[in-house]
């Protein structure tokens, strides 16, 4: 664990500075540590936020539940994934409200080349589960280490973890409490699994925070913003399942929903979202993956991919970017960035367009750039 770990835990700690601000405070002082050694008048000037840093940054019960934490991390060998440092999911990197931090219980690999969020109604009848089980079944055929996330709850959520560890792909389940539970209590043997066997459960939340309602919400941004894709398996009108579908549609990710019989009300939330154009129909994982673009390696036929460009047409950076994509394979624009060092991220999405309009890269969904 990084020193600055207990100095980031401090402030989330306090009342009313969440990710959002610790993040921005960490960006401006440089560190964790830096904004609680900051001087007294320096933190006043952020108004009420700094007062409350100010009052706490000393507070001995504070520093007393933040010690318990990381012992409660360090004796149940929780990743701590902190924003901005190695080993943060690089997908988050993309969304304006990412945690600042995530506790990690598991060893799948967040940043997996194909992952999928598959989510739905509490109340699903098996029209909703065979779809999950189909959906899952047909991306094992073609992707045999895609990564399914869900939110380990009653219905469509723990039909997908349950199809997944079926099918052997790993599979994680995003948690709306502390990890020293496991909510609803009927899944901790499913949860236990999913760890064994090469996925994991995840949160933003540290330990003795309590399922409350607000957390459920709040942890479905994270659902969408983990996976390339959200498919939305059964709904009714209303849910969390549509919350995410919308937040994922807000991080320009795909999102795809199941149709289902007009007569039925635990369909009527997909098919309102297809016919509103939110979502794309879908019926099979054939359609998914058609939609998605995504294409088995042995599609390429084994034939070596090359690159013949002019030279008089693509710049330094445009060749510096092609390198990569070669090297490294299919890539996210938060990962070409950190690839080359590059802070300005409005000139590396001119030169992706200027090669994607050269038909020299192409752009898949989930901000996904290949070689053509």
């Amino acid at each position: 664990m990084t020193k600055d770990l207990q100095y980031i835990i401090a402030l989330m700690s306090m009342k009313s500075v969440g990710s959002a601000i610790t993040r921005h405070l960490v960006g401006e002082f440089g560190s964790a540590q830096a904004v609680l050694e900051a001087d007294d008048r320096l933190l006043m000037r952020l108004g009420h936020v700094g007062d409350i840093i100010v009052q706490n940054k000393h507070n001995r019960e504070l520093f007393q539940r933040v010690e318990k934490e990381l012992g409660f991390i360090e004796r149940n060998k929780i990743k701590v994934l902190v924003y901005g440092q190695k080993g943060y999911p690089t997908r988050l990197l993309d969304c304006p409200d990412a945690p600042a931090l995530l506790f990690y219980l598991g060893n799948a690999d967040l940043d997996n080349k194909h992952i999928i969020s598959i989510v739905g109604t509490r109340m699903a009848t098996e029209y909703g589960k065979d779809n999950v089980q189909k959906l899952v079944g047909g991306i094992k055929v073609v992707f045999p280490d895609a990564l399914i996330v869900s939110g380990l709850a009653f219905g469509i959520d723990i039909s997908a973890h349950k199809a997944a560890l079926e099918q052997s792909l790993p599979t994680v389940g995003v948690l709306a409490h502390g990890l020293n539970r496991i909510y609803p209590s009927q899944h901790s043997t499913i949860a236990r699994q999913m760890i064994a066997e090469g996925g994991g459960i995840i949160t933003e939340y540290m330990s003795q925070t309590e399922p409350e309602r607000g957390n459920f919400l709040a942890r479905n941004r994270i659902i969408a913003g983990l996976a390339d894709a959200t498919v939305v398996a059964e709904s009714n009108v209303t849910g969390g399942a549509l919350v995410t579908a919308n937040i994922a549609a807000s991080y320009n990710r795909d999102v795809f929903a199941f149709p289902g019989r007009t007569s039925d009300t635990r369909s009527k939330g997909c098919n309102n979202l297809i016919r509103q154009n939110r979502a794309a129909l879908i019926t099979s994982a054939e359609d998914f993956l058609d939609s998605m673009n995504w294409m088995p390696a042995e599609s390429f036929g084994g034939i070596q991919r090359s690159i013949n460009f002019d030279e008089d047409r693509t710049s330094a950076l445009g060749r510096l970017i092609l390198d990569a994509l070669t090297e490294k394979g299919d890539m996210r624009l938060a990962q070409i960035a950190e690839a080359l060092r590059i802070d300005n991220l409005a000139s590396l999405m001119e030169e992706l367009l200027n090669l994607e309009m050269d038909e020299k890269i192409r752009s898949c969904p989930g901000s996904v750039y290949q070689i053509r």
